[in-house]
């Protein structure tokens, strides 16, 4: 539905309908640009289009939205250290678990040698 829409905006705010010139076609960029032209300049037509695609054509929430996603690319320490915290709790349960098998290991000895003084 909002391709469309957007189709039926580009269409008709080119002005280009087959005329038969051999005129190059506008680019995909120049026609964006035509289309935002053309909603920022009629404030009736950029609400009719907003309410209709149920949708907000605000250039301030736009800002605050490109600019968050810029911190989030710029701010990505979160995730090494995330990645550091968990190499850490990987590691030292490693080194808890050989820790423990050695304190089994010395207690099986202890409980050998009781048992076979005791068989003695």
């Amino acid at each position: 539905m909002n391709k469309l829409v957007l189709a039926a905006i580009l269409m008709f705010s080119t002005g280009a309908f087959a005329d038969g010139s051999d005129a190059p076609a506008p680019t995909p960029t120049a026609l964006e640009q035509q289309c935002r032209d053309a909603l920022n300049t009629d404030p009736a037509f950029k609400t009719a289009i907003a309410n209709k695609l149920g949708i907000q054509l605000d250039v301030e929430t736009l800002k605050v939205h490109q600019a968050a996603d810029a911190q989030v690319k710029m701010n990505e320490r979160h995730v090494v250290y995330a990645y550091a915290a968990m190499w850490i709790v990987a590691a030292l349960f490693v080194i808890f678990l050989f820790m423990r098998q050695q304190a089994l290991k010395r207690e099986i000895a202890t409980l050998r040698k009781d048992l076979e003084a005791a068989a003695k």
